[in-house]
């Protein structure tokens, strides 16, 4: 019969999602797991499977605990104007204190696309991001907020993508052009959407 561990699983999962979130998959070693759960290598294996299992539950983890709850007011049904510009100065602001970056966009990159498993997870944040954006940008044209020069889609997939190089410019610490990015990106959205 299994032994029951004695630690809260949920927030050594938390921890690790931490390390691999600041250090990713390959400069994570068992040992580090180890140390920063503060469990042996016996109960690390007997919860979490092995690393890349655990891994895979730490990407999950940060949908669920970061990525997708960010998104609270834009997948509000009347969400519009006013909600992205919001979300988009504090995804801003957060490029600023987070140096670490965007957990899933570093397993992006750290696993060249040829990881299905992380794949499949940044397809189901992009995808949801990019639709809850739409919807959005949808109602700002219904509203009359924006124009509607540029179909609601394309413009959520341009956004997508500076997102993402804002991230980049956060890591880099080039907060002067993140923030002249983003003033851009508004004023494009607001002339042009």
């Amino acid at each position: 019969m299994a032994r029951k561990c004695n630690f809260d699983r949920d927030q050594k999962l938390t921890q690790a999602m931490e390390l691999f979130w600041q250090r990713g998959y390959a400069h994570t070693a068992i040992s580090d797991l180890i140390d920063a759960l503060q469990i042996n290598r016996f109960s690390l294996y007997n919860t979490f499977g092995d690393k890349q299992q655990l891994y895979y539950e730490a990407l999950d983890k940060y949908l669920q605990s970061v990525s997708f709850p960010a998104l609270a007011e834009l997948q509000k049904p009347q969400a519009s104007l006013s909600e992205i510009e919001h979300f988009l100065r504090q995804f801003a602001e957060l490029q600023r204190q987070r140096s670490c970056g965007c957990f899933m966009q570093n397993a992006l990159v750290e696993h060249a696309g040829e990881d299905e498993r992380v794949l499949e997870r940044g397809h189901q944040l992009f995808d949801h991001l990019t639709e809850v954006l739409t919807q959005a940008l949808a109602n700002a044209v219904a509203s009359g907020a924006v124009t509607g020069n540029l179909a609601p889609a394309a413009l959520a997939s341009l956004i997508l993508t500076q997102m993402q190089g804002m991230r980049v410019l956060g890591k880099a610490k080039r907060y002067q052009d993140l923030e002249q990015a983003l003033e851009t990106l508004l004023q494009l959205i607001k002339r042009e959407a």
